[in-house]
This record gives C-alpha cells, sequence and structure tokens, in this order.
C-alpha cells in the first residue's frame, strides 16, 4: 500500500512540473503586458491549469506606494460561470489556444470583474489589509472565510464575496512588483498550504514574466510619446484616431476630433525666449491632460498644435469639453502668483465629428483643421466646430 501512495504522489508531481513548465512557456510567448497577465490568470483558473475558480492580479505602480487592481478572471457572484471559461470549454481549447480567446474577446474577459478591479487602489500599509502585507513581507497568505472582510481593505473587494483565499506575491528581480488573489468562489472547495505552495511556484515564473512585460511596454510608450509634453506623439495619434475610428464604426457610435494650437505663439517665443515657450506648450499638455477624460486621448500633433481624440462623444458634448479645455488654460496661466509662465496664454480650438463631418481619418483632421482656421480668423481664444461650405 505504501509503494502504491509513493507512486500516486511521484505521478502527481510529475503531472505539477510539466504543468509549471508548459505554463512557465506560455507566458513567454508574448511581451505584452495585458496578454502577459491573462495568461498568469488562465494559468491559474483553467481546467487544464490550476483549476482555482476565479483569480485577480494586482500591481505596485510606479511610485511604489499603491497597489493597482489589474485584471482579473472569474464571477462576481457564485452562481455565475466565468465567461471566458464557457467558450474554452465548449471549444475544448487548450492552454496554447488561450491568446487566440483573448484576441477573439477584443481583450474583454468578464468585463463585470474587471469593471470593478480596474477600480480598485490600496495603499501598501500594513493597516490596509492582506494585500499590502504581502507585499510588504513578500510571503504568501492563506485567509479563513470568518477573517475575509477584515483582511480586504477596501469596499469595491469586499462586495465581491470573497470567503476564504489566498494571496500570493509576484517577485522581480529585486523586489515584490504585484500580488495574486485566488479563491474558489462557485465550488468552495477549500485552498490548502499544498495549494499555495503550488501556486507559489507559477508566482516565481509569472513575477519575472510581468517585470519583463513591463519594462518592454514602458520602451514602447516611451517611442510612442512626445519628448517635451509627454503626450502621445503625431505618428501614435494617428494609429490610435484611426482606431477609433474603426470601432466607432462597428459600435455605431459618433467619435469627435479636437484640434487646438497656441494664439500668437511666434510672438510668445520672439519675446520671451524658447525656454519659456516650452515650458509654455508643457503646460498646456499638463492642462489638457486634467481636463480631458479617462478614455480621450491627448497628442502633440506637432509644433505648438495640440490634438485630441474623444471616442463616443457628440459634436456638442465635444464643444462642451473644448470650451471647459480653453477657459480653464485661459484661467490657468492668468493667475500670474501661481502660474509657471510670466504671461498670460490662449488656445484656438476646432471640433469635427464622425460620422456627420466625415467618415474617413484623413477628411476627418482636415474638417477639424478647418474649424481651428475658422476659430483663428474670426478672432482667436475661441472654439468652432466644423461647418460644411
Amino acid at each position: 500500500m505504501e509503494e502504491v501512495r509513493l507512486q500516486e504522489e511521484l505521478r502527481k508531481t510529475r503531472q505539477e512540473l510539466l504543468l509549471l513548465y508548459e505554463i512557465g512557456n506560455l507566458i513567454r510567448t508574448t511581451l505584452l503586458l495585458d496578454e502577459v497577465i491573462y495568461l498568469i490568470l488562465s494559468a491559474v483558473t483553467s481546467h487544464e491549469g490550476m483549476g482555482f475558480n476565479r483569480a485577480v492580479l494586482f500591481m505596485v505602480d510606479d511610485s511604489g506606494t499603491q497597489l493597482e487592481g489589474k485584471m482579473g478572471i472569474g464571477p462576481t457572484h457564485p452562481e455565475v460561470s466565468p465567461q471566458v471559461w464557457k467558450m474554452i470549454e465548449e471549444k475544448k481549447i487548450t492552454l496554447e489556444g488561450l491568446l487566440d480567446v483573448y484576441h477573439k474577446a477584443g481583450g474583454q474577459i468578464d468585463p463585470e470583474l474587471n469593471k470593478i478591479v480596474a477600480q480598485i487602489r490600496l495603499p501598501i500599509e500594513k493597516e490596509f489589509g492582506v494585500l499590502a502585507r504581502t507585499v510588504i513581507h513578500d510571503s504568501p497568505y492563506l485567509v479563513a472565510a470568518e477573517d475575509a472582510n477584515h483582511e480586504l481593505g477596501d469596499m469595491k473587494l469586499r462586495s465581491l464575496g470573497f470567503s476564504q483565499f489566498a494571496v500570493v506575491p509576484l517577485r522581480g528581480k529585486d523586489h515584490v512588483i504585484g500580488v495574486l488573489v485566488i479563491d474558489n468562489i462557485t465550488t468552495k472547495k477549500e485552498i490548502t498550504e499544498v495549494d499555495v505552495r503550488r501556486v507559489m511556484m507559477l508566482a516565481d515564473h509569472a513575477g519575472l514574466a510581468l517585470e519583463n512585460a513591463k519594462t518592454f511596454s514602458a520602451v514602447v510608450t516611451s517611442s510612442q510619446q512626445d519628448s517635451l509634453t509627454r503626450l502621445w506623439n503625431h505618428g501614435h495619434f494617428q494609429k490610435l484616431l484611426q482606431e477609433s475610428i474603426r470601432e466607432a464604426k462597428a459600435n455605431k457610435s459618433a467619435l469627435s476630433l479636437m484640434i487646438f494650437d497656441v494664439d500668437d505663439f511666434k510672438a510668445f517665443n520672439d519675446h520671451l525666449g524658447h525656454p519659456l515657450g516650452d515650458r509654455a506648450l508643457q503646460e498646456i499638455a499638463r492642462i489638457g491632460k486634467t481636463v480631458m477624460r479617462r478614455n480621450d486621448y491627448v497628442a502633440r500633433y506637432g509644433g505648438e498644435e495640440f490634438a485630441a481624440v474623444l471616442p463616443r462623444t457628440s459634436k456638442e458634448e465635444a464643444l462642451k469639453l473644448a470650451e471647459r479645455l480653453r477657459a480653464t488654460i485661459e484661467k490657468e496661466t492668468s493667475a500670474l502668483e501661481g502660474s509657471a509662465l510670466p504671461t498670460k496664454v490662449t488656445i484656438s480650438i476646432g471640433v469635427a465629428t464622425y460620422p456627420e463631418d466625415a467618415e474617413e481619418k484623413e477628411k476627418l483632421i482636415f474638417c477639424a483643421d478647418g474649424a481651428l482656421y475658422e476659430a483663428k480668423y474670426s478672432g482667436k481664444n475661441r472654439v468652432c466646430p466644423y461647418q460644411r461650405p
């Protein structure tokens, strides 16, 4: 009997090592951060993987002071089955096919859960619960059902109905870069210390893959940004606008485009010098990012000219936003004592909307540029919509 038991344990150990080998190879197939996160979560929750009901991944932010919710796979309630696994089970998809599932879903995996996860921010301080302590102590924790609410330092996390759960650190080369939270919300199957050790073995692969993907993402982002203003550069703006128009066509929704530039910028540079001219552009970029909404894209179009892509935005909404931007720039650069600039700066803005003004990228830019010309011609420091001749 003892020999049979040892053989069974050896068989299970081989299976687990093979699984970890396959998962390790899988998460090295991409350097895109969202895809790496998705593959880690899939490996933890897939029936071909570790088979937990739900997994949520958090990463330490750039300041090192907060955990940010990145992505989750699983249900928000015990009676709901994860949407991604319905598709995988029906089509008998293997681990190797997981990225195809992600691409076909347009990255929209379990949107109800991820809407909540994306809003979660947790300070990395002991009093904010077990997720923060996992980062601080670089140690896994297994939390009993009766302690769950006390250990979750965020109301949104508590709303996800955790009972017993485990948290494991995700380590980079030198420090913890995130945490993984797992539970069995549907089956209520107990998570054991052995389970936690299994997940920790995966976490060692996952942390390094995440760190590599984050570094790659930072390099790619830097190549797409304007070095002075840290806004998207002209080339990436063109790509974002094209993708946004494609999405607007698919969703049959509106999309608006703003093009705006600094009034009398040559005179500003000639009178005050190029260093202050650069400072003015940086201030406009800063204010632009503050005024624009989370899903808008702000770019430096070239020289003193800027652009903003506004998905799912009608012309009426875009004009209101443009007026708020114009007024905010005028107000904040007028407050000379608190301003970084010695004189007031104003902008003129042109607005055009898909599909009512144009249905193609180049024509939409042409229309917004024409509206900007009208704003300049009619007196500057104003907003003009595109109007057909």
